[in-house]
């Protein structure tokens, strides 16, 4: 007996200290141009509309990206020579896709992969010619988009709203406004990262280590494995670029609320078990003034106050856990999320080897992989997605269409590469480089780059890598 199956997914006041720069506490649109401002909406459209995933929410970005083509490019902008290595590595790509689409009889499959190049290239254009505070304003816009994602995320796994929180396997998981709980994860990882790495200028800050304790919270609420391997792979990087110390000093108070914040909703996320906002809510107000207090005490007594916090933090988190709803929730993701393999995964992995193995040149086309294997009991499941770009793209486009994106990845971080921020910039481009290798390693684990809201994140923080007041090194 043979059952289809489709696993697509179901997507449904100034507190700062007198060491705060006044560019913490800027509004995120003041002093942008209207073309970026315009990519900006564009993101918070994606985001908010499910990802982008779906065609009406895709008509909006449309619109929205095409009127900041058109002011960007009646700018004129001379800073944007320097992407014309990525755009011909890009529109090679973008080719290559409708060759592939048209060998396969359907040229009009490679659509959305062309769109979505563009849609990246329109906003790497309209960031490149920003100057350093520009560039920072666009930070804290993102970061801001950011937390809200991660608060509907919270709420939707405190509240068992859907679809800002979705069951699987038995759990309840913060999908965001996304709907996706994996690509959230991916996109609350980079802005988490690019929070984090631009309060290592100023750790003491309310407003930043408020947003760091609630991206982090986020994030955790996910329950996404991939998403907290590329965090900490991000992590890795960006302590290499600023400094572990310094790293650590902004880290260290919003991580240990989160770890708060994350014990109050523990109990809501058992399938089975009620909802329980009052205690998630209480514990998020605990985790804040946890994440801020430690901020605004600064280093002074950090010592001290690790041990105070951490004490605090472990108490509440094991009276949570000690309680009936904590302690299943600990076994129920203990059963299913702590694993690090997955059979279904591995069966799309091998089932993406296969399709790749019948046209290993030019792949069977854009959205015509076929991903379907027999269980043991003679059903049949199929998966559009492989849960990974790098082979999702080598089934689909060939070792031609992965060559070309590696290329891509390799030509963008020559640039970064060759680029070196000033002293004011420097925290916010290793946020993006942490981002950008963070996005990298999720792309192992899922397929997250096929929703606009991730591919747009990717090059917003390729265009903040490619300021124009930079020297490149000789």
């Amino acid at each position: 007996m043979r059952v289809a199956q489709d696993r697509r997914p179901n997507f449904g006041l100034d507190q700062h200290g007198s060491d705060v720069p006044p560019s913490d506490v800027a509004s995120p649109a003041a002093g942008l141009p209207v073309a970026t401002l315009l990519v900006v909406a564009a993101l918070a459209a994606a985001v908010i509309g499910q990802g982008g995933y779906y065609r009406t929410g895709q008509r909006v970005l449309a619109v929205l990206l095409v009127a900041a083509a058109i002011l960007a490019l009646r700018s004129g902008s001379p800073s944007a020579a320097r992407l014309r290595p990525i755009v011909g590595i890009g529109a090679a790509l973008a080719a290559w896709s409708v060759v592939s689409s048209a060998l396969a009889g359907d040229v009009a499959a490679a659509l959305s992969t062309v769109l979505i190049l563009a849609g990246a290239f329109i906003v790497v254009l309209t960031c490149v010619a920003l100057d350093d505070e520009q560039r920072d304003q666009l930070a804290v816009a993102v970061v801001g988009l950011g937390v809200l994602v991660a608060l509907s995320g919270w709420a939707g796994v405190a509240w068992h709203r859907a679809p800002w929180a979705l069951t699987d396997q038995g759990l309840w998981r913060a999908a965001t406004t996304i709907t996706y709980a994996n690509a959230a994860a991916g996109f609350l990882a980079v802005v988490a990262l690019l929070s984090l790495a631009r309060s290592t200028r100023s750790p003491s800050s309310v407003l930043a280590s408020g947003a760091n304790c609630v991206l982090l919270t986020g994030l955790g609420a996910t329950l996404s494995r991939g998403g907290a391997l590329s965090f900490v792979v991000g992590a890795l990087v960006l302590a290499r670029l600023v400094g572990v110390s310094v790293l650590l000093r902004a880290a260290a108070a919003p991580a240990i609320g989160a770890v708060v914040a994350l014990a109050g909703v523990w109990p809501s996320i058992p399938e089975s078990a009620p909802a329980q906002p009052g205690v998630a809510g209480v514990a998020l107000v605990l985790g804040l003034v946890v994440s801020v207090g430690g901020a605004r005490l600064g280093h002074r007594p950090l010592l001290a106050l690790a041990v105070a916090v951490a004490v605090a933090g472990t108490l509440v988190l094991a009276a949570v856990v000690a309680s009936g709803p904590g302690k299943d929730a600990t076994r129920k993701v203990a059963e299913v999320r702590f694993s690090v393999t997955s059979s279904d995964r591995a069966e799309e992995t091998r089932a993406a080897l296969q399709v790749a193995a019948r046209q290993p040149l030019t792949g069977v086309g854009p959205g015509r992989a076929d991903l379907s294997w027999e269980r043991s009991d003679g059903a049949v499941l199929a998966a559009r997605y492989a849960h990974n770009e790098y082979l999702q793209i080598l089934a689909e486009l060939g070792v031609v269409g992965l060559g070309l994106l590696l290329a891509l990845f390799a030509m963008v971080a020559r640039i970064v590469r060759r680029c070196r921020p000033s002293d004011s910039l420097r925290p916010v481009w290793g946020g993006a480089v942490a981002g950008l290798v963070a996005l990298c390693v999720h792309g192992l684990f899922d397929f997250g780059w096929h929703l606009p809201a991730i591919a747009l994140t990717g090059a917003l923080l390729v265009g903040i890598v490619t300021s124009s007041e930079r020297k490149e090194q000789q």
